[in-house]
């Protein structure tokens, strides 16, 4: 009994097999289930290699960190508005230590970012400053709007006149101020300081360096918001004495020194070479921007004080280089006081190894 389904004669009298159109769907359908189980663990797998290079990156800088301490005998003294610097972040300043030694001898730290004799400089693009999994990766910007120190030894003339921008690329590792920043003077812990939109624009929401009480605060504490406690490593607005390891009280493992950030909640000051885009603390909690502050059509995306919290890509967490040169992840959930007491130096706070 012929079954003509399945077989089928040819006018030579040969047999020829085939599939019902039932067991082809079946197939397409086993086919797809697999794919779809496989792709997940294919995104995990690229997104662990692409962590373990964002860690590698964050590792070497930190050890080019410890390398100049030990060279210059305190951390690079930057501050994100000094008085009366040239515009130049710590970056630039362990550049030798990165193997990066012509790029050091092509800037001038006795002269202003913006002159036009550093436009080489401005449009250098570094790999190792990115982590694999921000969207911009590699992108070299042409609307930064950098210290705007005025140039001395020559014309500070913008790289493109017509929007008066600097080109620049942001980088994805900063320095650690701390847990400075804070909305409530009386309770520098409290996450709730500016209710919902806490970090999305603070004491300070147009951006600018004057006091506004109108905004979210109750009480300006400071220019963009910034509070008196920077007890990170890097004083954000040079208003205290360049950090020694010495001074580090807390344990240089228990210590934050470097962190991520995620590029798009970053102002257009943010640029690797600049003072402006060298620090971020610990005051807002983690992945605060990401989570709140682009969810909020209030607040432009670029705000100034809405950058200066930690944030990454990496689901749940993010990459944290600690004062003894180690690299640890730090979930997200962490307690915001736990993550407060990283933030500081010598805040003689105790901190469980089990905590974060």
């Amino acid at each position: 009994m012929v079954r003509w389904n399945r077989i089928s004669e040819d006018p030579a009298g040969e047999s020829r097999r085939g599939f019902t159109l039932i067991e082809l769907l079946v197939v397409i359908a086993i086919i797809a289930v697999l794919i779809a189980l496989l792709l997940p663990a294919v995104q995990s797998a690229r997104e662990a290699a692409r962590r373990m290079q964002c860690t590698n990156n964050l590792k070497q800088i930190n050890l080019a960190l410890h390398n100049y301490v030990d060279v210059v005998g305190s951390y690079p003294y930057v501050g994100g508005f000094g008085t009366g610097g040239k515009g130049w972040g710590w970056i630039p300043m362990i550049l030798p230590q990165l193997e990066q030694t012509s790029l050091y001898n092509a800037i001038n730290f006795l002269d202003s970012c913006d002159c036009s004799s550093m436009s080489t400089v401005r449009r250098i693009v570094i790999a190792s400053f990115f982590c694999p999994s921000d969207p911009n990766t590699g992108r070299l910007n042409d609307d930064r709007t950098t210290p705007g120190v005025a140039c001395f030894g020559g014309d500070s003339t913008r790289d493109n006149p017509a929007t008066n921008r600097q080109n620049g690329m942001l980088n994805n590792y900063t320095g650690s101020f701390g847990d400075g920043y804070n909305n409530n003077p009386a309770n520098p812990y409290d996450t709730a300081g500016s209710g919902l939109r806490y970090g999305c624009g603070g004491c300070n929401a147009s951006g600018s360096a004057a006091e506004t009480p109108t905004a979210d605060c109750q009480t300006p504490t400071g220019a963009y918001g910034s509070g008196p406690n920077h007890r990170g490593l890097f004083d954000y607005r040079s208003l205290s004495g360049a950090v020694t390891m010495a001074s580090v009280s807390d344990g240089l493992s228990n210590t934050f020194a470097l962190g991520e950030v995620a590029s798009v909640v970053r102002s257009a000051s943010a640029v690797w070479y600049t003072s402006t885009g060298a620090t971020n603390g610990t005051c807002l909690p983690m992945n605060w921007t990401l989570q709140k502050c682009l969810r909020d059509p209030t607040y432009a995306n670029a705000n100034s004080w809405s950058g200066r919290g930690f944030s990454s890509f990496h689901p749940g967490g993010a990459n944290f280089g600690m004062a003894d040169g180690s690299v640890r992840y730090v979930k997200q959930t962490v307690d915001q006081r736990t993550y407060n007491a990283l933030g500081s130096r010598r805040g003689g706070e105790v901190i469980s190894s089990d905590a974060y």
